[in-house]
């Protein structure tokens, strides 16, 4: 984790968003500071950049109208997925190398139950897929799923859902 503290405040400047849209977020557990958390009267939460993408990315969530408990999972699988492609690439800057575009990342979501990161390029000899089958998760049933290493995308399905990484990146940390 690099970079000063941010506070609530410049979150709400640089997303866009009331600042309760914000505090919701956390209070769900979709967000967990990485910095402080509040802990009474006085006490305010601080973020880092990686809790500011972890915030776009689940406003984006949000603007599909997918649940708030969804965004959550979402935002918890993909920091599985991180620490995964950080063994791979340890020289990963995670969510630094997104924005300077040295690394392609898609999240991609499978019939409401398979989330899959793409990774392309940054070092990588060929594009690597991790997997999660979340849906159990969702329902309460299981704990939050291990990142697995696929070895194709699915081929057949109704409805998949792409989140481009790189982009929500470059516009949240410029």
């Amino acid at each position: 984790m690099s970079g000063a503290p941010i506070t609530l405040k410049e979150v709400q400047l640089r997303l866009g968003v009331p600042q309760h849209v914000l505090i919701h977020l956390c209070e769900k557990g979709v967000v967990d500071p990485d910095f402080a958390e509040t802990s009474g009267r006085g006490k305010r939460r601080e973020f880092s950049d990686r809790n500011l993408f972890e915030f776009a990315t689940a406003l984006a969530l949000r603007r599909l109208e997918l649940p708030v408990a969804m965004a959550g999972l979402v935002v918890r699988v993909l920091r599985s997925f991180t620490r995964a492609l950080g063994k791979v690439l340890p020289e990963f800057a995670w969510p630094e190398a997104l924005a300077q575009g040295r690394l392609e990342l898609e999240l991609l979501l499978y019939e409401g139950d398979l989330l899959v990161l793409t990774a392309r390029g940054g070092g990588l000899k060929r594009p690597l897929l991790l997997g999660a089958r979340i849906g159990a998760a969702l329902r309460g049933r299981d704990a939050l799923p291990r990142a697995t290493r696929l070895d194709a995308l699915p081929e057949r399905f109704e409805a998949r859902l792409q989140i481009d990484l790189c982009e929500i990146a470059r516009k949240v940390l410029k």
